[in-house]
């Protein structure tokens, strides 16, 4: 209900603030000079929103790392997370050579546009600063800083014979810049959860803190968002007061059809393939097994709400053994994001596109890169496309203040990416079923919560002690049925 409530208040504040903007374009003169006052609330929530994301971002992996400890066989953590890792980068592969091909954010003649020469070094640059920010100086310094290195070329003239020629010599500069180091963060998040997991008991306090921490952020988070609709209020009226292309409805039109195909052949295409492929059975009867969680997904837009009845779709429709049902939905649910990043990456490229900026090969296998990493990162995260897509678009060094541009039609494609992440749960869990479905006969389901217990809320989609099933201990040499 609340989330519903939510979706309808930031809609209707797109609505207003379209009016309101209107009527200050046509009807009210108003200076240039004021008009930045108009944008300024809505500035103050994105600034609030960075403020706490990464911070939310690193606790809660550490937080799901800890959580996990080693509760599934390795052969079954391999593969989940292989499938999670490989249908995530294809779907963000998807995104990317859609939006590159078909172009939503440029406008008719794009001549004016400076195209940059890039030399085919930056390929390999792009690669050395993400190594480098893999393992960064000081922790603390990634959460506010990056390593990137500029290509600077520089004119001289050379006289040969009398001759003046011009040249022109490259030189490397490498600094830290401002922005967020997102690789390394999650890496060391990932470490650190592990390294806890390894201290036992000895972490205990360390890990609650974390825990609590991360609760904390989340709850702040939720205050922060209840301010949304009055920050995309103030910043669609002033956008709409600012705007001189009135194309941008039929860009944000096309953005729309682009993110849908992209679902569609990711969704139609890819997922029944990959499992025809594994299991050679006919894929497509996940999709009537699945038809009620998908459905639910489609309506209430939130994966985390859609678990208990994707648990009944996938025990009692598709078979799938409960135990390993029960150990893998949740964590699949928690960082299995196909529908978002491939929204994210055409979002993030799109914003690049309606302000001109011309991206290189480096920028896009970062942006590719970014946006698969914070698909894994944001689980947990309210309204995750907005907060991810400012997050993305922070890292890479793009015009956040464009992203709200994206909350006309993101409430409507929200509902569309959480029906394909589900769809990729359901496919996921009998992909690993059939692959290792003697794996964790040995686990004891009495530990586990009955589906009419999971609540709807926020902490079905994070990977929680009482959804992940325990060893009961039983005496050596026993099995538990």
């Amino acid at each position: 209900m609340k989330e519903t409530s939510f979706q309808v208040t930031t809609l209707i504040s797109v609505g207003l603030g379209l009016g309101l903007g209107l009527l200050l374009k046509f009807l009210v003169s108003i200076s240039p000079p004021h008009h930045p006052w108009i944008q300024m609330p809505g500035e103050i929530f994105i600034n609030v929103l960075q403020l706490f994301a990464v911070p939310l971002i690193v606790t809660s992996v550490i937080a799901g790392v800890t959580d996990l400890k080693t509760q599934m066989s390795k052969k079954t953590a391999i593969l989940a997370a292989t499938y999670v890792c490989f249908t995530t980068f294809t779907a963000v592969a998807i995104g990317l050579t859609l939006v590159l091909l078909a172009k939503p954010g440029e406008g008719q003649d794009m001549s004016s546009t400076e195209k940059v020469d890039v030399p085919p070094l930056s390929v390999h640059l792009v690669l050395q600063d993400l190594l480098r920010n893999m393992i960064p100086e000081n922790f603390l310094q990634a959460f506010y800083e990056q390593y990137k290195t500029s290509i600077v070329q520089i004119k001289r003239k050379d006289s040969v014979h009398n001759i003046s020629q011009n040249a022109t010599d490259i030189k490397l500069i490498g600094k830290y810049i401002a922005g967020a180091n997102m690789v390394g963060l999650v890496i060391w998040s990932f470490v650190i959860g592990i390294l806890l997991n390894k201290a036992g008991r000895q972490a205990k306090v360390a890990v609650e803190v974390i825990h609590c921490l991360n609760s904390a952020i989340k709850v702040i988070f939720n205050w922060i968002l209840w301010y949304l609709p009055l920050g995309v209020f103030f910043l669609v009226a002033h956008q709409v007061l600012e705007i001189q292309d009135w194309a941008a409805i039929i860009k944000l039109t096309k953005l729309s059809g682009l993110v849908l195909l992209g679902l569609v052949i990711h969704g139609f295409v890819f997922l029944p393939g990959l499992y025809f492929i594994i299991l050679r059975r006919n894929p497509f009867v996940i999709y009537k097994k699945a038809s009620r969680a998908l459905i639910t997904a489609l309506i209430i837009a939130s994966s985390s709400a859609t678990l208990p009845v994707t648990f009944q779709c996938c025990e009692e429709k598709m078979k799938v053994n409960e135990r390993i049902c029960r150990l893998i939905l949740p964590i699949v649910t928690t960082i299995n994001m196909n529908g978002t990043g491939l929204y994210e990456v055409i979002a993030t490229i799109f914003v690049a596109q309606i302000n001109d900026i011309v991206l290189d090969i480096g920028q896009l296998i970062s942006i590719g890169l970014t946006v698969s990493i914070a698909s894994f990162g944001t689980a947990g995260i309210p309204a995750t496309g907005a907060v991810s897509t400012i997050l993305v678009l922070t890292a890479v060094g793009l015009p956040a203040e464009d992203a709200y541009i994206l909350l006309v039609v993101e409430w409507l494609l929200d509902h569309f990416n959480t029906t394909l992440n589900v769809l990729g749960d359901c496919f996921g869990v009998a992909v690993i079923d059939y692959l290792c479905h003697d794996a964790l006969m040995g686990y004891n389901i009495d530990s586990v919560r009955d589906i009419g217990e999971v609540e709807k809320n926020l902490s079905c989609l994070e990977p929680n002690k009482k959804l992940i099933p325990r060893p009961s201990h039983p005496p050596s040499g026993f099995i538990s049925p």
